[in-house]
């Protein structure tokens, strides 16, 4: 054997490990973090290691890369001013580490069929963690109907709740284009029945109102007959729920809950954050480390804020938080031009409106929840987002090869 060959060979055992991790990371992230993350850190580190090998540079550029690193930049600048700078740079860490998921799926995902599994892997995780967690569902019903149980087996019932919209809102375009095979509309149907039952019994109302925003994406860029399903649907869950499940959803607009008065408080005590350190924030650090100098001694101390936006002001600044608001517009300007693109194709132009709905959900969750700090969730928005943007990739050879 050539050395010529010898080293394609050994590149080709890169790829297909590297490829088994990233199903490994998305055939996990639905109920194990460790695992996702050994998946997602093996193929990144793998990944790497096969570029110096081959002495080849495969990182991709995309529209969002000088976001990502004015992002870095802000988060950088907090930590080096924060009240607690280990903490601050800990985190600062964190985030950083899970940006290159957009990047390794898009550089190792070469075939339409490459980006099938990974979509396929995301979606059996999630229906496999509902199909488990039906059992818990159908031997407690009682509970449930009662609301004095949630889902949330693998996960805190907020994250499984998040998870659960994200996969629904990433099936339902499938479901709803008219080119895709009757076979796999079924298939998608199904499953979309214990993912979104899961979803409501996690009775995580920032996750309800997150998927409900991204239907609506769904239903405006794809059929309007889909809001009308919706508000049917929304009518007859809140007329056949019992009691006790109807204050639960009637709760989300009553002021005086104790749940909202508590949220209510986090976003007082971080606007005052804000405004005395609005340029560059507190530092990306735990909110509870200041939280008696702006807080009533009545509510006890909080590490986040249970809402994006005022958490960004607090602990980036205005710097910050204008960097991080680009980037998310940037983001859907980018994908939606790609949905724009591909959606008279039933896979791929699903998958970015998938993503855009995503999107919507998620930010519309992160009102009520520090999403962004939920390493289950922004993996996999960000996965997502790699998935889109690998879809355009494809795209030119995608009609031969499907």
């Amino acid at each position: 054997m050539s050395e010529l060959s010898q080293s394609n060979t050994i590149v080709e055992r890169f790829d297909k490990i590297i490829f088994g991790l990233l199903m490994m990371f998305l055939l996990c992230s639905s109920f194990s973090i460790a695992l996702t993350q050994i998946g997602y850190f093996g193929a990144l580190i793998l990944w790497i290691i096969k570029m110096l090998y081959a002495r080849k540079n495969e990182f991709p550029q995309t529209e969002l890369d000088y976001f990502f690193f004015a992002f870095i930049i802000a988060e950088t600048i907090a930590a080096t001013f924060s009240y607690n700078k280990p903490v601050a740079f800990l985190y600062l860490q964190r985030r950083v580490l899970l940006l290159p998921i957009i990047y390794t799926i898009v550089g190792n995902v070469k075939s339409v069929k490459d980006l099938q599994y990974l979509f396929i892997a995301l979606m059996v995780s999630a229906l496999g963690v509902s199909l488990w967690q039906t059992k818990d569902l159908l031997l407690h019903l009682g509970e449930f109907l009662h609301f004095q149980r949630r889902l949330g087996e693998f996960q805190i019932y907020m994250t499984a709740g998040g998870i659960m919209m994200i996969a629904g809102l990433l099936l339902l375009p499938i479901l709803l284009h008219p080119e895709t095979p009757k076979k796999i509309r079924w298939w998608t149907g199904l499953a979309l029945i214990p993912i979104l039952t899961n979803l409501f019994f996690t009775f995580t109302r920032s996750s309800w109102l997150g998927f409900v925003a991204g239907v609506i994406v769904i239903g405006f860029v794809r059929t309007k007959k889909l809001l009308l399903i919706l508000l049917a649907a929304l009518v007859i869950i809140i007329v056949v729920s019992p009691p006790e499940v109807q204050g639960r959803i009637f709760s989300i607009v009553d002021p005086n809950h104790y749940a909202n008065q508590t949220r209510i408080n986090m976003w007082h005590v971080g606007w005052k954050m804000f405004l005395d350190n609005p340029l560059i924030g507190i530092g990306d650090i735990g909110t509870e480390v200041l939280w008696y100098r702006y807080s009533d001694l009545n509510w006890g101390p909080e590490g986040h804020l249970h809402n994006n936006l005022f958490h960004w002001l607090a602990t980036l600044g205005l710097l910050g938080f204008t960097i991080v608001i680009a980037l998310f517009v940037k983001l859907w300007l980018t994908i939606a031009k790609i949905e724009k693109r591909q959606r008279t194709d039933w896979f791929f132009g699903s998958i970015p409106l998938g993503a855009l709905a995503v999107y919507a959900g998620f930010h519309i969750n992160g009102l009520f929840e520090w999403n962004f700090g939920d390493a289950e969730i922004i993996m996999l928005v960000w996965a997502i987002t790699g998935m889109a943007l690998a879809s355009r990739k494809l795209t030119p050879i995608q009609r031969a090869t499907v």
